[in-house]
């Protein structure tokens, strides 16, 4: 094989080479400052491989320094190594700190971040979600979903061709910086920073990375907008008011009396509906189907006679013939309730007919806030008051919560609940019936 220089040797004895150019052409003499025509070769060596041809060199030291480097850098170039090697070689450039990572080709951190990344969201697939589901925790598919599309919006085009071994910690703190991200609400920066972070921190755990970007990342302060509320009077009004479909008032009236959430009240079914309380043992959504509640444990909570009968009413209009089993908010499928979508339409017509200013500041969770506020205002024992929301989010309060007498509990709720919202409804139920026999 031919060499990539030429040596010449001058009338004073000094060595000189001519690098081969990628043109083709050689470069013009070099002098290499030495009368050893092997030391010379070294020289020329190292100017290929370091792509560097200095005009001259002169100090002996600086030679002798560079031979074994000259060497060992002209070794790796001819030589056939394996992927043993390549790994031996990378390791001790990652103890001497010359290198942060090492990605070898065909290992696990060479895979493209793009695949693994929407593998490690997509439920059926991901073994992320396996091991989670193994280990009795739950996640659900419409989380997945989003954060799914989170990463196809947001992240792939900033990591397009990068292999998961790749990625650091400023790939990954560069999307604060983002024009696309800096206007959105702080909640959602920090989830689309989840959606990177969480597959990061279980590829580095999981020996797919040598790049520990995912701890220490500060995140946007957590300030949620504050939820509009209805005050009692203006609820009363809301429901005296014609509704053009009935069950979606009912949905409404509920989530008002119970505090329940919209997925728990879309998952009822006959079977649900006590003597004189529900039994809130699902969630619903579009993605999942039926699911537990979202802190994993089911409840009840008290409801009167009149909106227990009001909610047989419309569970047995439903025509699929599924008895016990069937949604009391039912859909056009058997296997779907209502879309609880609609609940919230028709609710903010109803503020339209009553000339509410800002109706597209209510929405259906906003009962919810509602009863906690209203409920808290008059029981002052908050796991009293956990136990008809079903909150688990203060760890001390759950301690405690588990030694409360359910039954107690949930009879202190029925008295505020009599108290404070079931006169709203009957009042409201008392002026419809007037309006129809007018």
């Amino acid at each position: 094989m031919a060499k990539p220089y030429l040596i010449l040797k001058m009338k004073s004895g000094i060595y000189y080479a001519r690098i081969l150019l990628p043109n083709g052409n050689y470069s013009t003499n070099k002098s290499t400052g030495t009368r050893n025509r092997q030391e010379a070769d070294r020289i020329a060596m190292e100017w290929v491989v370091t792509k560097k041809m200095p005009s001259r060199i002169n100090s002996k030291e600086q030679r002798d320094n560079s031979s074994d480097k000259i060497s060992l850098m002209y070794s790796l170039k001819t030589l056939n190594l394996t992927m043993e090697d390549a790994k031996a070689i990378t390791d001790i450039l990652l103890e001497k700190k010359l290198l942060r990572s090492a990605v070898l080709a065909e290992s696990k951190g060479s895979r493209s971040a793009k695949d693994f990344l929407l593998e490690f969201w997509d439920y059926d697939r991901s073994p992320y979600i396996k091991e989670k589901l193994c280990r009795g925790q739950s996640i659900h598919k419409n989380y997945c979903l989003m954060l799914q599309s989170r990463i196809k919006r947001y992240w792939l085009p900033m990591l397009e061709g990068k292999c998961i071994g790749e990625i650091t910690r400023d790939d990954i703190t560069v999307i604060f910086e983002d024009e696309a991200v800096k206007n959105l609400a702080n909640k959602t920066i920090n989830s689309i920073v989840c959606a990177m972070t969480i597959p990061m921190k279980w590829a580095y755990f999981h020996n797919l990375t040598q790049n520990n970007c995912h701890d220490g990342i500060l995140k946007c302060a957590a300030n949620s907008k504050k939820r509009k509320v209805l005050t009692l009077s203006q609820a009363e009004a809301v429901f005296k008011v014609k509704w053009e479909n009935n069950a979606a008032k009912l949905a409404n009236e509920l989530a008002f009396f119970t505090g329940m959430r919209q997925g728990e009240i879309a998952a009822l079914r006959l079977e649900d509906i006590g003597e004189d309380r529900i039994y809130i043992r699902h969630s619903w959504s579009n993605y999942d189907g039926l699911k537990s509640c979202k802190n994993g444990e089911e409840r009840e909570i008290k409801i009167p006679h009149t909106l227990r009968a009001a909610l047989l009413t419309q569970a047995a209009q439903n025509p699929h013939g599924e008895g016990e089993k069937g949604f009391v908010f039912f859909g056009l499928n058997p296997s779907h309730p209502t879309d609880p979508k609609n609940w919230l339409k028709y609710l903010q017509r109803a503020l339209v007919a009553i000339s509410f200013s800002h109706p597209k500041e209510i929405v259906f969770h906003s009962w919810r806030h509602l009863w906690v506020s209203r409920v808290s205002d008059l029981i002052s024992d908050k796991r009293v008051v956990m136990a008809g929301s079903g909150h688990k989010t203060e760890v001390m309060l759950d301690h405690y919560a588990e030694h409360l007498e359910n039954e107690d509990a949930l009879e202190k709720l029925r008295k505020v609940q009599e108290s404070v919202f079931l006169p709203v409804i009957e009042r409201a139920d008392k002026a419809t019936e007037v309006t129809k026999t007018a």
